[in-house]
């Protein structure tokens, strides 16, 4: 795979990743952040692009706001299923938290055996953790599995060192479709950075609309382009173009 070339701020689109994109990947969830020269850096990229800049990620979107202020930007949290379409709009929510309640229930026994395992509930989705405890990765895997067992209307995701039910029928190339047919991103070619497995979906979207699609890392991927770690990926904001 080759490096990503530079951006046209008047025809671009970037849509980043968060967790080992835009910033390491930590045992503690909520031990993240930007020093403030990187958020500048994004802030001025996101005026270069007229607001074309969005955050897609399996986060919240409002610890992204969290992590990210004071940087105004689109948002795609929970892999979608939460939604801001434009910097400052509103956050719109695809599904609400209560239909995840017996997979809660389901999971409950397993984390009280297997105190080494955290669970991270986001509301829209329930991502079970085993990054302390590699070991467990089979037990959180298949217990995931069994709880949203004939949940047609789930999906259980894997992703690094997490498994992750939520929702079907949305996924991070869904969302970065549906943002790319309004304002500011409509008539943009989209441009996407991300690392994981989830990612891959909205690479393949990004790919088939002739954009440029981008893995962070080493792992297998349908992207032509590639960055080696959240550094390069910091080098390359910093060099992109705009």
């Amino acid at each position: 795979m080759k490096r990503p070339p530079a951006i046209d701020p008047k025809t671009h689109a970037l849509f980043l990743d968060f967790d080992g994109t835009l910033v390491e990947l930590v045992d503690d969830p909520e031990k993240v952040g930007l020093e403030a020269p990187r958020i500048d850096r994004l802030t001025e990229i996101a005026a270069s692009l007229d607001g074309a800049l969005a955050i897609v990620s399996g986060r919240r979107i409002a610890d992204l706001d969290r992590f990210l202020s004071p940087l105004a930007f689109a948002a795609a949290g929970v892999h979608g299923l939460e939604r801001r379409r434009a910097p400052g709009g509103a956050v719109e929510f695809l599904m609400q938290p209560e239909a995840l309640d017996p997979i809660r229930d389901a999971l409950a026994p397993t984390l009280e055996e297997n105190r080494r395992l955290s669970l991270e509930d986001k509301g829209t989705a329930l991502v079970l953790h085993y990054r302390t405890a590699p070991d467990l990765a089979e037990v959180a895997k298949a217990v995931m599995r069994k709880a949203a067992g004939g949940r047609d209307d789930l999906v259980v995701m894997e992703g690094d060192n997490i498994v992750e039910v939520h929702p079907s029928g949305m996924d991070k190339g869904r969302a970065l479709e549906e943002f790319m047919t309004a304002a500011p991103f409509a008539g943009r070619v989209p441009v996407y950075l991300g690392d994981d497995t989830t990612d891959e979906f909205a690479l393949k979207t990004v790919a088939a609309m002739g954009g440029l699609a981008v893995k962070v890392g080493t792992k297998p991927s349908v992207a032509d382009h590639r960055l080696a770690d959240v550094a390069d990926v910091h080098h390359w904001l910093d060099v992109c173009g705009v």
